[in-house]
């Protein structure tokens, strides 16, 4: 096998050095999917900073065991945590905010109902979207060589956010449509901040009240310029601007 070596998530807590028979769909994705063979160097990695190196050594019909390494653990690369508040978006475009967070860097995704948001869901469904999620992130951090899993929180209502968030002294920043003065960039500190919490909209995006409340719970409200974002292309194009001020991004 050639080029970059393949990833592969593991519980925490399961990575350990010895063998490690794999099937289901870790053997699907390695053997059909990547076709690895017996000799094939691998990674393992736990999302937690722990990753190991293995190897192929037998492969079956359906299950194969590797050889694995003394697991090492692997420090955080950015020094400032950045936590995206994302508004639920229609159809497959959270799923791909969310990857594309996971790969620009994000510490922690937190997906919320608000006053227009256009999903919605019962318990049962936000649950089963909840695990979608926690898998999406999973794949993009295998894909994007992160050490470390973003925490993806439970869908919660937005007044449960300001809740959550009370007692943080970070950085809280929420973009509005209908701020015209104050740029994400201007409102960026010359100094890395311990934590960002970054608050993004729906399609339709905030109600008037809904900034009330988040500028009460400490939110500055910033703008991305003249033009008007689609949601998913705003919490983008924000989390670099934050990544590259503060983060390991350029």
């Amino acid at each position: 096998m050639t080029g970059m070596r393949c990833r592969l998530y593991v519980e925490p807590g399961s990575l350990a050095a010895g063998i490690r028979v794999l099937s289901g769909e870790d053997y699907h994705f390695l053997f059909r999917v990547r076709r690895l063979r017996v000799g094939d160097a691998l990674v393992l990695f736990d999302g937690a900073g722990n990753e190991a190196e293995a190897t192929v050594t037998d492969v079956a019909a359906r299950r194969a065991t590797l050889a694995v390494s003394e697991p090492r653990q692997r420090p955080p690369g950015a020094s400032c945590r950045l936590t995206v508040a994302q508004a639920l978006i229609k159809g497959e475009r959270m799923d791909w905010c969310i990857q594309k967070l996971t790969e620009l860097g994000a510490a922690e995704i937190i997906p919320l109902q608000t006053a227009r948001t256009v999903v919605d869901l019962d318990q049962n469904r936000a649950e089963k979207r909840h695990r979608r999620y926690v898998s999406i992130a999973a794949n993009a951090a295998r894909q994007s060589s992160r050490k470390w899993l973003p925490d993806v929180n439970k869908i919660i209502n937005i007044n449960e956010l300001w809740t959550l968030i009370r007692n943080e002294t970070e950085l809280k920043l929420a973009l509005w449509e209908g701020e015209r003065e104050r740029t994400l960039v201007s409102a960026l500190p010359n100094t890395s901040p311990s934590r960002v919490v970054l608050l993004v909209g729906p399609e339709g995006g905030f109600e008037e009240a809904e900034m009330v409340q988040a500028r009460a719970a400490g939110f500055v409200t910033v703008g991305l310029g003249p033009h008007i974002l689609r949601a998913e292309t705003a919490a983008l194009a924000a989390a670099a601007l934050i990544g590259f001020a503060f983060g390991d991004l350029g």
